[in-house]
């Protein structure tokens, strides 16, 4: 087995679990009900891992798992041009108004 994905979120975990299976890759769960023994044990112990079951899979399941977690925020903060709001960067519309970022 090979650790491939953690995270504190199980359904988090679940979903990339999903994604592997869909494709072909035998995978596995631990500390899927661990989360019973929080105040027992360190918090770190009992993090969902996500461990591929075949080696030659290895890869595999990291290239698909990159191309779905989240894309670090590049963006920067910018202002509606049509009503003058500050938006976030990584929201790509305004939340007032509904211009989209790229319509300056």
């Amino acid at each position: 087995m090979h650790k491939v994905y953690e995270n504190f979120d199980l359904s988090r975990v679940g979903r990339m679990q999903s994604l592997l299976e869909s494709n072909g890759i035998a995978t596995f769960v631990k500390n899927l009900y661990s989360s019973g023994a929080l105040g027992e044990i360190p918090f770190v112990e009992i993090c969902p891992q996500l461990y591929v079951l075949q080696a030659g899979d290895v890869e595999r399941a990291l290239e698909l798992l990159q191309v779905d977690l989240p894309k670090a925020n590049r963006a920067s903060d910018w202002v509606c041009p049509e009503c003058g709001i500050d938006i976030e960067g990584q929201f790509e519309n305004c939340w007032k108004c509904g211009m989209h970022r790229d319509e300056e």
